[in-house]
């Protein structure tokens, strides 16, 4: 239940935190005090050469397992600490204001900012005291990583001395790199090995990234904004920490539908929204739901969700409130010092490694069935694995619906 409601609400509070900066431009919102205040927060990004949004849960361990008693699922206190102790962090920087970058050439409408090499990328998942365990960053068009594997294992509990080895069997550089040191490599590099990255069809051809008629784009991004004058009302709450806090609720069920019928159209020309439902799954509330807007000098400073909403049997007083904050002209991303070149082999090794281990140990429920040629071929006709991929992954112990799980996750 709190994973589910996890991902429903990290998709409603950044979604609904997105889709109000289409506001900015409609006359009719403006007429309203609370939302021209957010219509002018929005307008803020993007204006800057840098930017960071920090994504965590807003409650204590013991919060966090009052919520779990509440809705009928109990969380232990191990769970409960690291559920309260991690954030994943973003940051862009680029040497131009972030709303001038344009996608890089051959990136596909849907293209995030890192895709141009002028932009600098960070991902981080933080642990207890803001101690990274997971590191990304892109600058310069290279990238880098490294992780705390046994800082990992400790925040879930884990024994560390016993997941250190993992690490056997890697190649050094990529066995120190679980243990916090920089690596570094080309991003194609890691494509051409059948990594997570690669963005090659069946049988490692290139699939082309679907592109979208602007008419159909401006059709679309008006329509977004007449469903967001409807839908959405905002409320100033006044001052709460010295920040103003504005309100916003829309009718889940309607939001969605009304959402889901402006993105239909667009299905002919990206077929992976042909997989979007017609209508508002059944696990989308039929009642309106609510998420406050933080901001600091005009700025947004942050957003908050209540999970609570999502959960029928959550009463008062068990609150689990999911917050973004955001920073901006945050430091530049720069790229690590001292870290280690991966080379192809070290690349290639690290997945054929990944691959023998998988399938001497069988993964936790025993060898995965071999795939059908047919399987495979379904598998990767939507281009979002290749078929060298999806061998792998079978190999590694995972099942055909994991790995259609994966695709569609992908995709």
């Amino acid at each position: 239940m709190i994973r589910r409601s996890a991902r429903t609400a990290l998709a409603t509070a950044a979604c609904g935190a997105v889709l109000a900066g289409g506001l900015a431009a409609c006359g009719t919102v403006q007429q309203l005090n609370a939302a021209d205040k957010v219509s002018k927060a929005f307008e803020t990004f993007g204006s800057g050469k840098s930017f960071s949004a920090k994504l965590s849960v807003d409650a204590t361990p013991a919060q966090i397992q009052a919520f779990g008693t509440a809705t009928g699922e109990e969380i232990d206190k191990d769970s409960a600490a690291a559920l309260s102790a991690v954030s994943l962090s973003i940051a862009f920087s680029a040497d131009k204001p972030l709303k001038d970058i344009k996608p890089a050439k051959g990136s596909g409408n849907g293209a995030a900012p890192a895709a141009d090499p002028s932009v600098s990328a960070s991902y981080t998942l933080s642990g207890k005291g803001g101690a990274p365990l997971l590191e990304l960053r892109q600058v310069g068009g290279k990238a880098y990583a490294r992780g705390d594997l046994a800082g990992f294992a400790q925040l879930v509990g884990e024994n560390a001395a016993e997941v250190e080895g993992l690490a056997e069997g890697l190649p050094a550089a990529l066995g120190n790199a679980l243990k916090g040191q920089w690596v570094g490599f080309d991003a194609k590099t890691l494509g051409s090995t059948g990594g997570a990255g690669g963005t090659g069809g069946a049988g490692g051809a290139a699939t082309p990234a679907p592109t979208l008629d602007p008419k159909a784009a401006e059709n679309l991004n008006a329509s977004i904004k007449g469903i967001l004058t409807h839908d959405l009302s905002f409320e100033d709450k006044g001052k709460q920490d010295g920040k103003e806090r504005i309100t916003v609720t829309a009718p889940a069920r309607k939001l969605t539908d009304d959402l889901l019928k402006a993105v239909e159209p667009l299905a002919k020309d990206i077929p992976n929204l042909a997989k979007l439902p017609k209508s508002a799954p059944a696990g989308v509330p039929d009642r309106p739901l609510a998420l406050d807007l933080y901001l600091d000098g005009g700025a947004l400073s942050a957003v908050t969700f209540d999970l609570a909403q999502l959960a029928e049997k959550a009463g008062p007083g068990t609150p689990l409130p999911l917050r973004i904050a955001f920073g901006h002209d945050t430091p530049a991303v720069q790229a690590p010092a001292g870290a280690t070149e991966l080379t192809t082999e070290d690349i290639s090794g690290l997945f054929g490694g990944l691959a023998a281990a998988a399938g001497g140990a069988g993964g936790t429920d025993g060898p995965a069935t071999p795939l059908t040629d047919a399987q495979i071929k379904e598998l990767t006709q939507d281009g979002a694995l290749n078929e060298e991929q999806v061998r792998l992954y079978n190999a590694m112990g995972l099942s055909y619906q994991d790995i259609k799980d994966l695709a569609d996750l992908k995709a």
